[in-house]
């Protein structure tokens, strides 16, 4: 269920997950009447353990010890909230597995933890393997860094236990692949004007969802001068990296069409019903249009879809699409919100994207300016001489009208005679 939050600049936002309500729980949980912190109330792990992530999430929540080079200030409601869930889960299972409490675990068990996690013995909480066991790593880590750091403060000296520790991706994203044929016979199949306009909108953005996605407003849409299409402003405040303006090549006439009939305007939210509700409608789209997903009747007797085509699956896709299009990959950096080249690689593998170098394309710089030059002393010289043609041919009419004068002239006084 989403919920509604005030951000840094007064503004209201959309918060998909209600990241901030459960954090805003927790920390009620965790004060006391007279206004101190209970440091133990984590069940499951030990007191120093329940003591030590207290205390970090209270960091992360201040933007206190953080690490060299770290960006300032907050952390989110949705990595406070994930941290928080994920550190408690990792160290109840290392403490009971090793019979340790946090700080006397050794290095080596964390990285056969870690190991076995990514070999699927250890489990997740449904039975299955865990499918990001880098997400779990890299929050480990950064706990494990900070507990140096704040006990260095201490003078107290704790060995580093996670230096050697793995945290690269398991695995690429699995993701349906899908192209704007598709994305259209979805919108045909949509039965509300809603849904049909956010699967445009999603493909041709390729916004992030939830959050970037959720918070657009009608007055992030502007017109691109002199054009028909529109501007995306996707406000830094919302967006997971960085602000952007992008231009909609695709949906620019149909969101026209989707803000005046609901008469958008202002602050209005463009896509702002719950996530999950709207998620388990485009999972429909793509089984009706690509048959993708497995139909699975609830107890209710709604049908779901699983393993259904997702909303960021429309961010991958707008991805292949734009690829092969835009010519820089500084241009595709801005456009999906990028800090780093390493995506745009991971999509130019799955497309197949073929070495398209032109003889062209060979021609060095200098090269290329010389031959402008010339081009353009050549194409001076053409100019100049259309001009005199014209010239030549103003001057010549004007001899022929005064003979073709002369001659009347001589025919109408050879006449009255």
């Amino acid at each position: 269920m989403k919920g509604i939050i005030t951000n840094v600049l007064g503004e209201v936002e959309i918060d998909p997950h209600n990241c901030k309500f459960a954090h805003d729980k927790w920390m009620q949980s965790v004060t006391r009447n007279d206004g101190s912190t209970d440091l133990h109330t984590f069940g499951g792990i030990s007191p120093t353990a329940s003591e030590l992530v207290t205390q970090y999430i209270f960091d992360l929540f201040y933007g206190k010890n953080l690490a060299k080079g770290a960006k300032k200030g907050r952390r989110s409601y949705l990595h406070l909230v994930n941290t928080r869930n994920r550190l408690r889960y990792l160290i109840e299972f290392m403490e009971k597995r090793y019979n340790k409490q946090i700080l006397e675990i050794t290095e080596d068990e964390v990285i056969k933890y870690f190991t076995a996690m990514r070999e699927g013995v250890i489990l997740n909480k449904n039975g299955t393997p865990h499918l990001c066991v880098s997400t779990y790593a890299k929050i480990f880590c950064a706990f494990c860094r900070w507990i140096v750091r704040i006990k260095r403060k201490e003078n107290v000296v704790i060995p580093e236990i996670v230096e050697s520790l793995d945290t690269a991706a398991d695995r690429k994203p699995k993701w349906a692949y899908f192209t704007l044929h598709d994305v259209e016979a979805m919108a045909r199949m949509a039965q509300k004007f809603y849904y049909k306009a956010l699967v445009y909108f999603l493909f041709d953005s390729g916004i992030r969802a939830p959050k970037e996605l959720m918070n657009v407003r009608a007055m992030d849409i502007t017109e691109v001068p002199n054009t028909n299409y529109l501007f995306l402003n996707v406000r830094n405040e919302t967006s997971k990296t960085f602000g952007r303006k992008i231009k909609l090549m695709i949906c620019s006439d149909i969101l026209k069409t989707f803000i005046k009939t609901s008469n958008l305007k202002g602050t209005d939210f463009l896509f702002p019903k719950d996530y999950t509700n709207s998620s388990r409608v485009i999972a429909k789209l793509g089984y009706k249009a690509m048959n993708i997903g497995e139909p699975s009747v609830q107890k209710s007797r709604k049908i779901l879809i699983k393993k259904g085509i997702t909303m960021y699956d429309f961010r991958h896709n707008s991805v292949c699409h734009y690829l092969p299009i835009y010519k820089s990959e500084n241009q595709m950096k801005y456009r999906y919100g990028w800090k780093k080249s390493e995506m745009i690689h991971y999509y130019s593998e799955f497309i197949g994207m073929k070495d398209t170098i032109t003889d062209e394309d060979m021609i060095i710089d200098t090269t290329k300016s010389e031959i402008q030059q010339q081009l353009q002393k050549e194409q001076l010289k053409v100019a100049m001489l259309e001009e005199q043609m014209k010239a030549q041919k103003a001057e010549t009419d004007e001899k022929l009208k005064q003979l073709e004068k002369m001659m009347l002239q001589k025919f109408a006084d050879s006449f009255y005679r």
